[in-house]
């Protein structure tokens, strides 16, 4: 799953020049953690990729995304396999869905890492339109650079969070001071990627998170007001105030995943691509696989396919022979 992951920034890194700068806090490798950003494009969570990769976090990785995004053929069942969240939106079925999720998380013996965007949609016109009506009915100042959070969900993973050993929460904060992607899934079909990535890191203990809800509520939308002006200084300047390019965040042999990642797998697309060409017993292959895999993934059989197994290893270590 970690190369998979890898595979789309080696190709908007090597192949379409997009540069990464970070700065901030230093990601800790081994340590299990929740990770929140603001949603400035619908392609940010493959553009943290180029960071979570360099800190060797990417194969321990869990985003929180919307339901719908499950079921794409491909993209949504390797997802599925991943062991992503995939949200309904509704809290009467997502509140337990994410209780369960978090409670095999924080059981987990690798440090896993769960990536949750608390604006709940992406940066746009219509979005900041109705972020601008929330704030005016709510009595809060509107905000230009981000979205107003929303914090239900946000609270309710860091409660359940904290029953667990996760001891760190990380605040990244995304500028793209040039090129915008705005289309979404469109700009990756049409190879527009933006020329340079800003991300700023801020790890906080979660001990230092407040307890009850109200404060975690009031927390959450203090790191939000800081993240607006951080931003408005960014998109003024072009770059965060803490970046050094003299002193680079990642080490330069943090890099080298990239054209071992790129060449490995555009070699086996190539191979499956050209196998498909060549082999009926390719094509019937390919055709009943996904045939297969987009009727379980509607009965639910991918999702959390290691916890099933594990589930069912647990049953059969507990049989006694007769």
């Amino acid at each position: 799953m970690g190369t998979w992951l890898l595979f789309p920034p080696s190709i908007y890194e090597l192949v379409f020049g997009t540069k990464i700068r970070v700065s901030g806090d230093k990601m800790r490798r081994n340590e299990s953690c929740m990770i929140i950003a603001n949603h400035r494009t619908r392609l940010d969570w493959m553009f943290l990729w180029s960071v979570t990769g360099r800190a060797r976090w990417s194969a321990l990785m869990k985003i929180i995304l919307r339901g719908d995004l499950k079921h794409v053929p491909g993209f949504g069942w390797a997802m599925q396999f991943g062991g992503f969240y995939f949200l309904s939106r509704k809290w009467a079925s997502d509140e337990q869905y994410l209780t369960d999720k978090i409670r095999y998380f924080t059981t987990a013996t690798e440090p896993h890492k769960l990536l949750i965007f608390p604006e709940g949609t992406d940066f746009d016109t219509k979005t900041k339109a109705r972020s601008d009506r929330y704030a005016d009915k709510e009595g809060l100042q509107r905000l230009e650079y981000v979205l107003h959070p929303r914090t239900t969900g946000f609270i309710h993973c860091v409660q359940e969070l904290r029953k667990g050993t996760v001891p760190a929460l990380y605040d990244m904060t995304l500028g793209y001071p040039k090129t915008l992607p705005r289309r979404g899934e469109m700009d990756i079909l049409t190879g527009t990627f933006p020329e340079e990535i800003h991300v700023h890191v801020k790890r906080y203990e979660m001990s230092d998170i407040p307890t009850e809800k109200s404060q975690v509520d009031s927390w959450l939308r203090e790191v939000w007001y800081g993240k607006e002006k951080r931003l408005e200084k960014f998109y003024q300047e072009g770059k965060f105030p803490e970046e050094d390019q003299t002193k680079p965040y990642f080490p330069s042999s943090a890099d080298n995943f990239r054209i071992p990642i790129f060449t490995i797998w555009n070699f086996g697309l190539f191979l499956i691509f050209y196998l498909v060409v060549v082999s009926p017993v390719t094509r019937s292959y390919l055709l009943f696989s996904n045939v297969t895999l987009f009727v379980l993934s509607c009965l639910g059989y991918i999702e959390d396919i290691d916890r099933k197994f594990e589930k069912l290893e647990t049953q059969t270590d507990g049989v006694t022979p007769s």
